[in-house]
């Protein structure tokens, strides 16, 4: 578990990493006594939400006990409107090199753990494909400079709203059990043979392993149901938006931003003279939240705000090009500006196009696929503002996941960097 201190009020904490149950409300007693048999719990705090009673439990000792009364984070995360309306939300809180993530899922606390930086890209990939599986639309909200592909800005000072949610108490000596008399009774007079096989029917049998093409179907849904922004759309877009910002604000410069496909870009400003507080003074309400930097250097601010962009669609594939038709359109002279038809380099405009692959690595049996299917790839360009018109002209197939800009400071401009995936017939 992590301890955080509650800023205004004396000896509180935060608490994350707390282990979580839901029961339904009645008999909630009980099966949270159960579970503290069996786990050694020392400490709980709990929630009602949408007819459950939401548990967490902890182990403490009295030195972490010590100076003041302790809250859970998650809990107060699950209680904010914003999160408990949503079908699912994961929460990202950037501490240096740890991420504190928490999962609310139909109001219940489902994850409630501490990641390191370096590991979270896959823990997240693990996550949202298991709300894909449970048809569950998944938000992410981050706070960090480190966070990116959030769908919105985490304040931290949403944990301080709601100061009386969330309180961990101690867990009481004895608490009282309902035993049901009459099934007592039913079991000393019928036998225990038959109330076990009436309260344990044998499992249904398995159902049969899905066909290839019934799990292929289900990675093009998957796959496709996530935003795919066209990056012919967005990206311009994203780039023509920076023009409109002011580039230096109160003896700060701008350096470089990120963009995601949903919610702010986050900017980052550096130290050209100016103070935090003449920054803080003097910046817009279009640029906050602010967070400032421990180096003394640096800030970030809130970015252009994403817009919306339509999106690569499933039933325009016969338009899409192949792998092949896609590499040799962007290696066109108009494409690259380049008297060089050997290279994609040119003017400083790079394209680089990875490998599609299968979306699900199991190999067909011969004759159990049905027509082409579809695979994906990676994409990369690299390029400078006055060069957006370039990204204006791609395909259809090809979707944007991230957009990073920064101010070059030799002076040759506005340099950026288009991430996404392609989507070809085989």
């Amino acid at each position: 578990m992590h301890f955080e201190s509650i800023p205004g009020e004396k000896g509180a904490k935060l608490v994350f990493g707390l282990d979580w149950r839901a029961y339904f409300a009645k008999g909630a007693r009980a099966e949270r006594r159960r579970y503290v048999d069996e786990s050694g719990a020392t400490h709980y705090t709990e929630f009602k939400s949408k007819g459950e009673t939401i548990v967490g439990f902890c182990e403490l000792d009295p030195t972490q006990r010590k100076g003041g009364k302790l809250y859970s984070a998650a809990a107060r995360i699950a209680s904010l409107e914003r999160v408990s309306r949503r079908p699912a939300v994961l929460v990202l809180i950037q501490n240096d090199e740890l991420v504190h993530l928490v999962l609310v899922q139909r109001g219940a606390v489902a994850l409630d753990e501490e990641v390191a930086l370096n590991a979270l890209a896959d823990k997240r990939e693990a996550i949202e494909d298991t709300c894909a599986k449970a048809g569950l639309e998944l938000a992410t909200l981050g706070h960090g400079a480190q966070l990116h592909a959030v769908d919105e800005i985490f304040d931290l000072r949403e944990l301080i709203v709601a100061r009386k949610v969330g309180l961990i108490k101690k867990i009481p000596v004895a608490v009282p059990t309902t035993v049901p008399l009459l099934v007592i009774l039913a079991a000393v007079f019928y036998g225990g043979k038959q109330l076990i096989d009436v309260l344990n029917p044998p499992p249904p049998p398995p159902a049969p392993p899905p066909t290839f093409m019934q799990e292929y179907q289900s990675a093009v849904m998957r796959t496709l149901a996530a935003p795919a922004p066209l990056a012919s759309q967005l990206a311009p877009k994203l780039l023509a938006s920076f023009g409109a910002q002011e580039t230096n604000v109160a003896g700060w410069q701008f350096q470089k931003a990120s963009c995601t496909i949903a919610g702010p870009c986050i900017a980052t400003y550096k130290r050209q003279g100016g103070t935090f507080k003449e920054f803080d003074a003097r910046a817009p309400e279009s640029l906050r939240p602010v967070v400032f930097n421990p180096d003394g250097w640096h800030l970030t601010a809130r970015g252009p705000e994403v817009t919306i962009a339509e999106r690569v669609a499933l039933g325009e594939q016969k338009t899409w090009p192949t792998q092949q038709a896609l590499i040799k359109s962007l290696q066109t002279d108009p494409q690259k500006l380049s008297t060089k038809p050997d290279t994609l380099d040119s003017h400083g405009y790079v394209v680089d196009i990875k490998p599609a692959e299968r979306l699900i690595q199991r190999q067909p049996m011969a004759g159990k696929a049905q027509g082409p299917l579809v695979q994906r790839g990676t994409w990369q360009i690299d390029g400078y503002k006055w060069q957006s018109a370039l990204l204006a002209r791609l395909p259809d197939n090809m979707a944007l996941d991230t957009l990073d800009v920064e101010l070059k400071e030799d002076g040759t401009g506005v340099h950026f960097t288009a991430k996404g995936k392609y989507y070809v017939l085989n």
